[in-house]
């Protein structure tokens, strides 16, 4: 990390129209201390601008966006932290495909709600974000409150003093030129061209604080209230070894979430897969194995994988876990008998999502409060040290981990489960032309570019048809061993006849396939996961390797029959689409 770290922190616990909180104010002091301790241990300035209550109305917060955040240069990093109430409004009648309910999500200022002050909708955070990454600098947005619109009137507390951070939703319809305040500039999710005088590349990474149809939660925590997520990052960032990335902090974050309450699932999202690997406020990515990670839930220590990430089910053999402090070092190969694990266990029972570990070795030396990085083996080939960039197929000095990413890529497109109940069709994916026209499925969908283009855009659609309530995730397997999940958040529950688009970062139902110069085609995989029970579908997602040598895809789509019978309670299945996208 280089240059400065800009922060704007925003707590509120005042409002003016709607009931107030408790904790927001401890969460950005804490906030500004964690930004403080990491950035003069890399030497980078820090510059923060806090708005606390009355200081936060809605022009205030735009105003700092734009003083503040938009001075972020090309070697700087911008860190935009909201601790408030979130909630939803009514969504423009040409957003409606996106908007299921009708609602968009939006944060609430302290004015909000009172005569012509409205919330902050979540297309202009995102074209406030825009314009604090426009000039190539690394954007991070923290959100703790909730983006659902349950109706909960102020903070419910229930007997363990936990309070909601949702606010009604707001009934009035917005009136046109209401965005005017935000100078115009491209919000995160347009297209990002690749020409001369394009500009720079955008990078971006938010954690908020549940799903949408969840409620952000706050506690005491250490005789403090606090916002769950909030406690659980600087938990994750005061208690590891060594620098941490996103994908450490999302997952310490989850573990902490669930030991403090229930029914609170932080979210990940970046602009680039590689951004998952990037240190805590920037930094080059590092290319390195993806393992799990182990933490007491209600007194088991469960490991945050299951048979959909690929884990052999305990009847096929016994499989061994080491596990190690998060942040040891993933840079390079351990050297033979170097970092010996803390402890040693093996996995007792394998679920869809996540495995019950016993610890056989060493239980003294783990800390019950923490998480654990954990290495995953079959007996006779226990891992004996942490997941490096590189595994023993790794034979590209250039390029460490080349061969185990490639391997990993191929484990998923093959994954599936011959056993499922859920029947076929359950769930299904439409592919059309932005007219709506659907392209034709054959196992392979064939997308033609428009003459002299190189990129076809095109709209994606996933279904529930069949039922019952199904946790979809759908992936592309791009050509040069990418994996991205599509749908937001990386996966949605789905009731019978509920259906989600694959939006980009601005809201807008439009994915584009690209081939590449001097190729006259791509071809990626669309690969679908429907569970009776929700997975972290960031588990497996990995940036893409440079440029290859093409080769072949084979697809069996006979092998995804499945019997119709009754769905179990942990069940899950596949299904993989080809596509190829033609440059004419």
């Amino acid at each position: 990390m280089a240059g400065t770290v800009r922060a704007l922190l925003v707590g509120i616990d005042d409002y003016v129209a709607i009931t107030g909180l408790a904790g927001c104010g401890h969460d950005v002091a804490a906030a500004e201390q964690l930004l403080r301790v990491r950035a003069d241990s890399s030497g980078a300035a820090l510059e923060v601008r806090t708005l606390r209550d009355a200081e936060a109305t809605r022009e205030a917060l735009i105003a700092a966006f734009v003083e503040h955040l938009g001075r972020t240069g090309a070697d700087d990093v911008a860190v935009f932290w909201f601790s408030g109430h979130g909630s939803q409004e009514q969504a423009p009648e040409s957003t409606w495909y996106a908007e299921p309910d009708r609602l968009v999500e939006t944060l609430v200022p302290h004015d909000s709600r009172t005569p012509g002050v409205f919330d902050l909708a979540d297309k202009e955070l995102a074209q406030l974000l825009g314009l604090a990454a426009a000039r190539g600098g690394h954007v991070l947005a923290v959100l703790d409150c909730c983006h659902s619109g349950s109706g909960t009137r102020g903070v419910d507390r229930d007997a363990s003093e936990v309070g909601i951070r949702a606010a009604p939703a707001d009934d009035r319809i917005r009136p046109p030129g209401i965005e005017g305040s935000i100078p115009g500039t491209r919000g995160l999710g347009e297209p990002v061209g690749t020409g001369p005088g394009d500009g720079p590349a955008v990078h971006w990474v938010a954690l908020s604080a549940c799903r949408s149809d969840q409620k952000a939660k706050e506690r005491p925590v250490r005789g403090l209230t606090r916002g769950v997520l909030s406690a659980g990052l600087e938990r994750a960032l005061t208690g590891a070894i060594g620098p941490l990335s996103y994908r450490d902090i999302h997952r310490m974050c989850s573990a902490a979430t669930l030991d403090l309450v229930r029914d609170q699932t932080p979210q990940l999202e970046v602009a680039d897969p590689a951004d998952l690997d990037r240190p805590f406020l920037g930094g080059a990515a590092v290319l390195a194995a993806h393992p799990f990670t182990a933490s007491i839930r209600g007194g088991r220590w469960l490991l945050d994988g299951g048979a959909v990430h690929g884990l052999p089910d305990v009847a096929e053999g016994r499989t061994e876990v080491a596990l190690f402090p998060i942040g040891a070092d993933r840079s390079g190969p351990a050297p033979e008998g170097s970092a010996a694990p803390l402890a040693r266990g093996v996995l007792t029972e394998v679920r869809v999502g996540e495995s019950e570990v016993e610890i056989t070795d060493g239980a003294g030396s783990l800390d019950q409060a923490r998480t654990y990085r954990a290495s995953v083996g079959r007996a006779g080939h226990a891992p004996g040290g942490p997941a490096t960039g590189a595994g023993d197929d790794a034979t590209d000095a250039g390029h460490p981990g080349r061969e185990a990413h490639i391997a990993r890529w191929h484990d998923l497109l093959d994954r599936r489960n011959p056993g499922t109940a859920i029947p076929v069709g359950a769930v299904e994916v439409v592919i059309s032309h932005p007219d709506g026209t659907p392209l034709p499925v054959a196992g392979t969908v064939e997308v033609p570019c428009p003459r002299g283009q190189r990129w076809a855009p095109v709209r994606i659609r996933v279904t529930n048809r069949l039922g019952p309530r199904l946790f979809c995730a759908l992936f592309a397997l791009t050509e040069n061993h990418g994996v991205v999940p599509l749908l937001p958040g990386g996966g949605a529950w789905l009731a019978r006849g509920e259906e989600a688009w694959v939006l980009d970062a601005a809201g807008d139902p439009s994915v584009r396939m690209t081939v590449a110069e001097g190729r006259d085609r791509a071809v990626d995989v669309l690969k679908l996961f429907v569970s009776t029970v929700e997975f972290d579908a960031q588990q497996m997602q990995q940036a893409e390797l440079s440029p290859e040598r093409s080769r072949g895809l084979t697809l069996d789509p006979a092998a995804l029959d499945a019997d119709a019978a009754a769905v179990s309670a942990q069940d899950w299945t596949t299904a993989e689409w080809v596509v190829t996208t033609l440059a004419t």
